[in-house]
């Protein structure tokens, strides 16, 4: 499946454009204009037909299609797992993910650190996946347990982030009263 994301490394918004061309001036200007409408359209659509989680998804889903289209930016998606994370840099990886996550629901994760197959697919090292299958039951403990260091650390960093922001809203709050 080819999206038109090039995976190129090293070159910016405007030099992929300016190597691909534009769609100014070709028979596909006008198409174009329409789908950029349109998706614009579905990037802040309401309704109360939808649910406020499908209408923030839809929302978000939306405005990573403008900026690919507009902005030509490759999209960005980080997915966190047991044993490490993996972050897919273009639409093709990002598509195979999510068919791939409904497919197989909540065998995903096992699947990923166990499949050769899905591993070749994300380019993913199972030895690093699998790093978690070699430890003993007490350092799994140590280690993934929600009283574990690393745990009580992320727990602590998260509140922190918390805290800031609200001060910083508050602070913005008492600027403008």
């Amino acid at each position: 499946l080819d999206l038109g994301i090039d995976e190129d490394e090293g070159e910016n918004a405007s030099e992929r454009r300016y190597r691909r061309g534009s769609w100014d001036g070709s028979e596909w200007e006008v198409i174009m204009d329409e789908v950029k409408q349109r998706v614009a359209e579905l990037s802040v659509e309401s309704g109360k037909h939808m649910s406020k989680k499908a209408k923030k998804e839809q929302r978000q889903t939306f405005r990573e299609f403008m900026s690919t289209i507009v902005d030509d930016e490759s999209p960005n998606e980080v997915v966190a797992f047991r044993g490490g994370q993996m972050t897919l840099n273009n639409w093709r990886e990002i598509i195979q993910l999510n068919f791939i996550r409904h497919c197989l629901q909540s065998g995903f994760q096992v699947q990923l650190m166990t499949n050769a197959t899905l591993q070749a697919i994300f380019g993913s090292d199972g030895r690093i996946l699998n790093s978690a299958a070699n430890m003993s039951q007490l350092e799994k403990r140590l280690v993934m347990s929600k009283t574990s260091d690393a745990s009580k650390q992320a727990y602590n960093q998260r509140n922190k982030r918390r805290k800031s922001k609200n001060a910083r809203q508050n602070m913005f709050l008492e600027e403008e009263g």
